[in-house]
């Protein structure tokens, strides 16, 4: 399932996720996935620089329900770029 974050989520930044260790903000577009397994794509900057078509690809820890912001708001047992 595709799940794009609507106008008012991004008005109030809930697309917005940021990984401290990798010192990485997602601006996220939209959400892909089914089960635990996702692909979240968007803007990222890091260090500066803006990447557009930027993908994470990550494994929930538990269920999220059928909204982008859900599925970015629960602790995730893996992450990786999708180059």
């Amino acid at each position: 399932m595709k799940l794009h974050f609507t106008e008012e989520q991004k008005k109030q930044e809930l697309n917005k996720l940021y990984l401290e260790e990798d010192d990485l903000l997602l601006e996220a577009e939209f959400v892909e996935g089914e089960g635990r397994k996702f692909l979240i794509s968007g803007v990222a900057t890091i260090e500066g620089e803006r990447y557009h078509e930027f993908e994470i690809i990550c494994e929930l820890a538990e269920d999220a329900s059928e909204d982008p912001v859900s599925v970015i708001n629960t602790d995730w047992v893996w992450y990786d770029f999708n180059f």
